[in-house]
């Protein structure tokens, strides 16, 4: 992969990964297919998803068309992540899962794969497995599957999977040569340290909700050479976001920036790559142009102090999964 020395960070697998990337979190379908040409052509080499997304495949059209079809990108210059979804936990799921991924894509290895979440579901097949093809199986487009619940109405946790037999699955897809790196999301810093106590390979990122509002400091820290990656770098879809915040709008005006970013140059800054989503022409050329000034020393001091006043988590397991993983 080529890239500036300024514009990527290298994992402690050795793999170089670009401090700026494509987000397709909640990406709409049809849009999603044209921003991945836009930030190709803007000099993104990262594109994150994850099977929870719904969305691998048509990633993986546009993949196919612009490196195998249409010949434009070479595979290996590009930087692809995906993540293990919470219901496919078990030794028996987890390399199956990822070939369902792989198939999606229409590539043949990945650059980073992931655990979703330190949480698993109950495992709960609509149907027997061995008359089953990975399109069955393992499609979270259906809910049974990927949110399978029990009898009063809660997530089915069944009797949950230990992270050792999981990561020891993670561990194997890389003895295969079909995963450069793993990793993790969503993990504290306890969870990391109770990973850390069996892995036989270091996981080389986690990737947490990370933006002036929920700096994560702590937590970046702790991590020492696994890299902290930021998803939702803008924080909160609305009125909290910290692009609303004044001593941002007053640092974008000195610079001739946008408040967006300042913050997503504020996070590069601290070697924590970025992953902001858009499917907006504008919006993805606007985010790109993040590696052509600099921050003082006080002035990301001063935006690391602003989640000491005003702490917003956007991405909150309990709302969604009724668990305070964070709390």
């Amino acid at each position: 992969m080529s890239l500036p020395y300024n514009q990527y960070v290298t994992l402690n697998s050795g793999m170089k990964m670009p401090l700026l990337g494509l987000g397709t979190w909640l990406s709409e379908k049809e849009p999603l297919e044209k921003a991945i040409e836009i930030a190709l052509e803007n000099n993104y080499k990262h594109i994150d998803t994850a099977a929870i997304y719904l969305n691998e495949k048509e990633i993986g059209k546009t993949l196919n068309k612009l490196i195998n079809q249409e010949k434009k990108y070479k595979r290996e210059d590009l930087f692809i992540t995906s993540k293990l979804w919470n219901t496919f936990h078990g030794k028996e799921h987890v390399r199956n899962a990822f070939l369902k991924t792989l198939q999606d894509l229409q590539v043949d290895y990945l650059d980073l794969y992931l655990i979703h979440w330190p949480i698993s579901f109950n495992f709960q097949p609509t149907s027997p497995l061995d008359n089953n093809t990975l399109d069955n199986v393992y499609n979270l487009e259906n809910e049974e599957i990927a949110y399978p619940m029990n009898e009063i109405g809660q997530f089915d946790l069944g009797k949950g999977t230990p992270l050792i037999e999981t990561w020891k699955e993670m561990e194997k897809l890389v003895d295969e040569g079909l995963v450069k790196s793993i990793g993790v999301s969503n993990f504290n810093v306890q969870s990391i340290i109770d990973l850390l106590s069996y892995a036989r390979i270091k996981p080389s990122v986690n990737q947490v909700e990370c933006h002036p509002y929920l700096n994560q400091q702590n937590l970046l820290n702790a991590l020492e050479d696994i890299v902290m990656v930021a998803y939702s770098p803008l924080g909160h879809f609305g009125e909290q976001s910290p692009v609303h915040d004044e001593k941002i709008k007053e640092l974008a005006l000195k610079y001739n920036k946008t408040p967006t970013q300042i913050i997503l140059r504020w996070n590069i800054q601290r070697h924590v790559p970025v992953i902001p989503k858009s499917i907006t022409k504008e919006r993805i050329i606007e985010n790109s142009k993040v590696f052509d000034f600099n921050l003082t020393n006080e002035e990301m001091e001063m935006i690391n102090q602003l989640g000491n006043d005003k702490k917003v988590r956007t991405c909150d397991p309990m709302n969604f999964f009724g668990i305070p993983l964070f709390n």
